[in-house]
């Protein structure tokens, strides 16, 4: 191949920091990809990449989740750590917390053991310059013997620069001297290694304080020989400082932290931000924050519903797909053809048309209420609120967090419980996201639902589905033992105006996922219902549980429909139950039944293949059966009693 067409060489470069300092909003706007972004922590939860040639060089930029040291053990900061370690990324873009200085520099003392080019990032600063925290950058580049630039990565300022200064990455001059006694040590478990591949300090300080993944790591990538003779060395080692190793090493990382930060750190007093401080002390306030939380789901529940499926889906449909179907319809002569695609279970009215006519203008209402939510800071004083209710279910600690995001996505939400300490907390959270929590395409559909009742028919399903959520998670925390419990530290971010692009930005590419994500498994779930029909499949199975779903639960036979759609898209089957109530062939309670028996009945797909990734196929899938079961029997219960009135 020829210099001319040969492809240019990739490095990597990682974006780390502490959790909620902006790292995936500079990643966005690096790479001009998109990474999910919110106001609060653990949003990022997978790795994100992207390519960007700078200088002529093409570097992969990696968005890693928020860590707080190396030596954390939580899966998260696994993650992170194992991308430094393993796949060693020849330059790190050092995201600082300027509100927190001296705990990000806790972190950057390990980054720079590592002996990786590092540039660092001081973003969010027009924050901390609010709160009267003033950083002197030139005096914090000179002590740090690395280029730092200032950047505020949700507005674009400063990225140029960032981009600038990249190529000059260097590594710092500026390292921590542990005691004699630790550099000694260090020295001799390098003397166990080849000289032109010994492991960075970081590695030999990990090594040393017996961190087990690094013991791993080691024997995997230089053999169990060599890997024996620095475990040998670092035991004597040890024996011979006889102190606590870990309790040393963070003493002298936190003093060097210290004495920078006093160097670079000016405050002043400054007005602070008096009408954020107290609507967030509202928010998370154990009566008042209860008041908040109810007009936010009052407003979502009028504009989801109301203005949603009120007003713009019947608009749609009226305008442009009842028209375009009929047309189409009538432009294709064969029947069959002409079932196929425009029928009962046509791709284009079951599949293209309930989810762009239908899901997608409600989904976009709600994703905008949900994105304004996370971005002002609502998210995190509604974890704290939480906790006090969710402590009680055995749900105590960073729980909360997995709970709340599976109002947003239960398949990523599954994921996130990897942050628990706890076997017992993941669980516990693992079988509450799969319950009685609605994913945000589903709430969105939900409430359209209930929108064509009464407000009581609203009520009644959040009153049932938060008793539920709460019996399974006391019985469960009776029934499972307690191992290790989580503790629940979480740092308030300030609570702030969005930024409008940002806002619209999020709300596509969530409803860009959406469409990509969503409208194969629409169309997908269209041809099987079609092919089950025209094979007499779908009228034996509705023969089969027609006892359950027309006597138990009193729902009409279509339903059966929503049931079976449901395990491919949550949603895809709630239309069919938005369609019945659209038509006037629902009463308040079958909707009511048919809206929280959905709801509960089991997860889709996505979210099943997870729990038997994080669980295990047997633990899972006795979860799937008994969430199953006790879903069909509170659906009968509630329609029992709601008849009874």
């Amino acid at each position: 191949m020829s210099p001319s067409t040969a492809a240019p060489h990739k490095k990597k470069a990682a974006i780390v920091g502490n959790p909620n300092v902006g790292k995936s909003t500079l990643f966005n706007q690096l790479t001009k990809a998109y990474s999910l972004v919110a106001n609060f922590p653990y949003t990022t939860i997978t790795v994100a990449r992207a390519d960007v040639a700078i200088a002529g060089v093409t570097l992969e930029i990696i968005d890693t989740p928020g860590i707080l040291a190396l030596d954390m053990l939580s899966e998260d900061g696994m993650v992170t750590r194992e991308i430094l370690l393993q796949e060693q990324p020849e330059l790190i873009i050092l995201c600082l917390d300027t509100n927190n200085l001296q705990r990000s520099l806790i972190l950057a003392s390990q980054i720079f053991e590592l002996g990786v080019p590092v540039i660092v990032c001081l973003n969010m600063i027009d924050e901390s310059q609010l709160k009267g925290i003033h950083l002197n950058r030139e005096k914090l580049e000179q002590l740090l013997g690395v280029p730092v630039v200032e950047t505020v990565a949700s507005e674009g300022h400063g990225i140029k620069q960032l981009l600038k200064k990249i190529p000059q990455a260097a590594l710092s001059r500026n390292t921590i001297h542990y005691t004699a006694a630790i550099e000694k040590g260090v020295r001799e478990i390098v003397r166990c290694f080849p000289a032109a591949a010994a492991p960075s300090e970081a590695v030999v300080l990990l090594l040393l304080q017996q961190d087990q993944f690094v013991e791993r790591d080691i024997r995997a990538t230089y053999g169990d020989t060599l890997a024996a003779e620095a475990g040998t060395v670092a035991e004597n080692v040890r024996h011979r400082i006889r102190q606590p190793l870990a309790r040393l090493i963070l003493e002298k990382r936190t003093r060097w932290a210290e004495r920078i930060s006093r160097e670079v750190v000016r405050t002043r007093a400054h007005a602070p931000n008096r009408t954020g401080e107290i609507i967030g002390s509202l928010a998370r306030h154990p009566v008042w924050g209860w008041f908040i939380m109810a007009a936010i789901v009052y407003g979502t529940y009028f504009i989801v519903g109301s203005v949603g499926a009120g007003m713009i889906v019947p608009l749609l449909d009226e305008r442009i797909f009842v028209p375009l179907n009929s047309a189409l319809g009538s432009m294709i002569p064969w029947e069959p053809a002409r079932e196929f695609m425009v029928g009962p279970y046509g791709i284009l009215t079951t599949g293209v048309a309930n989810a762009v006519g239908t899901v997608l203008p409600i989904l976009t209402l709600f994703f905008l209420v949900l994105n304004f939510l996370e971005d002002v800071g609502y998210i995190a004083n509604l974890c704290v609120l939480s906790n006090r209710l969710f402590h009680r279910v055995g749900l105590s600690g960073k729980a909360v967090l997995p709970i709340i995001l599976g109002f947003g996505c239960k398949t990523m939400a599954t994921l996130t419980t990897k942050i628990l300490d706890s076997r017992k907390e993941r669980y516990i959270a693992i079988f509450l996201i799969a319950f009685a929590i609605p994913c945000a395409p589903l709430i969105g559909i939900n409430l359209a639902i209930l929108s064509y009742y009464r407000i009581s028919a609203f009520l009644t399903v959040l009153a049932v589905l938060t008793l539920m959520e709460i019996v399974s998670g006391l019985l469960l925390n009776r029934i499972i033992r307690q191992d290790t419990a989580s503790d629940f530290i979480l740092e308030i971010p300030p609570v702030r105006l969005p930024i409008l692009k940002n806002l619209v930005t999020k709300t596509y590419y969530r409803i860009k996922w959406f469409l990509v994500e969503a409208l194969p498994l629409f169309i997908a779930g269209s041809c099987i219902l079609f092919a089950l029909d025209k094979l007499q499949i779908l009228a034996m199975i509705k023969r089969l549980i027609f006892p359950v779903i027309a006597t138990f639960l009193n729902l009409p036979v279509q339903v059966v429909d929503a049931f079976l759609l449901s395990l491919t898209r949550k949603e895809a089957g709630a239309v069919i139950l938005l369609n019945l109530a659209h038509n006037h062939q629902l009463d308040p309670v079958q909707a009511i039944v048919g809206t929280i028996v959905l709801t509960c009945l089991f997860p889709c797909f996505a979210n099943i293949m997870t729990m038997i990734r994080e669980l295990g196929v047997k633990s899972a899938l006795f979860m799937l059966l008994v969430i199953s079961g006790f879903s069909v029997i509170i659906g009968g219960a509630v329609n029992y009693i709601l008849r009874l009135f």
